[in-house]
């Protein structure tokens, strides 16, 4: 499996702990790939020339990922700034996010010629390269998207014909419009709804997956890229969605018991206004 991951990818301050970690929803769902023993894993994206973007790209060398195509931009590297509840969620507050690099990344001609002989391409619907992506998508190729958790059901409806896979972050409320996308356009939905676990919608059937309960939750980040990651990996070996959700939902709960969105030999200390 050929998988390239598109184009988010940032640092994540957790100014309550003075603590920062490399994160992206792109980097996170690659890392997890590779930890998950996908031998052609590649990310495409763009950090600064600044300590941020040389922090991504010295804990990306030491993973087996393809970063040639991960440029370093005058600029200065996208962040995060996420807070932690006292039930290990995380949030946000206003002006959290800081686009850098990432909001003025476009492929190039060069590197939508590279993406033309993957198999499977990854990417968040909030990335501006999104729409080529579906310009240029080709039938021999799967396109997986997160819709994350701030799109709505009409976004989604408007561009699912040319997507196989959408995920999403989802309420309770909104399954049943889902169920009906689902079914009016031939193409798989898989939403997550936290602890209450995740639902898959597929060719005019349902199927469901409880979370696993924890005793004690770290950090709710990257765990929607990790549970991608998981049932990706799974659907594309075996075609059966019960596993896939499954497999999703082990790998998306190993992410619970750590800080940040990908495994850290150890925390690095942030500089907040650096």
């Amino acid at each position: 499996m050929k998988i390239t991951a598109l184009s988010s990818f940032c640092v994540d301050f957790y100014p309550e702990l003075n603590e920062v970690y490399v994160g992206g929803n792109s980097l996170n769902l690659a890392v997890q790939c590779d930890l998950l023993g996908v031998e052609d894993v590649s990310v495409i994206g763009a950090v600064g020339i600044d300590y941020w973007g040389s922090l991504i790209e010295e804990y990306l060398d030491k993973t087996n990922i393809n970063c040639s195509r991960l440029y370093q931009f005058k600029g200065k590297t996208a962040s995060n700034k996420i807070y932690i509840s006292a039930e290990g969620d995380r949030y946000f507050k206003a002006h959290s996010w800081n686009g850098g690099v990432f909001d003025a990344f476009r492929l190039s001609d060069e590197d939508w010629h590279y993406v033309r002989d993957r198999e499977v391409i990854c990417m968040p619907a909030g990335d501006p390269n999104f729409s080529e992506l579906l310009d240029r998508r080709h039938d021999r190729q799967a396109v997986v998207i997160d819709f994350l958790d701030y799109h709505s059901i009409q976004f989604i409806k408007e561009r699912i014909g040319k997507i196989d896979i959408s995920f999403l972050s989802a309420k309770p409320e909104m399954l049943d419009q889902l169920e009906k996308l689902a079914n009016s356009s031939g193409k798989m939905i898989v939403a997550t709804l936290g602890a209450k676990g995740s639902v898959a919608f597929y060719k005019g059937s349902i199927w469901t997956q409880q979370a696993i309960e924890l005793e004690h939750i770290v950090d709710t980040t990257g765990c929607g890229d990790a549970f991608q990651a998981g049932f990706m990996i799974e659907w594309y070996k075996s075609q059966n969605i019960e596993k896939a959700l499954s497999h999703g939902t082990r790998v998306a709960s190993r992410v619970l018991g750590y800080q940040g969105g990908v495994p850290h030999d150890g925390a690095i200390k942030s500089r907040l206004n650096e």
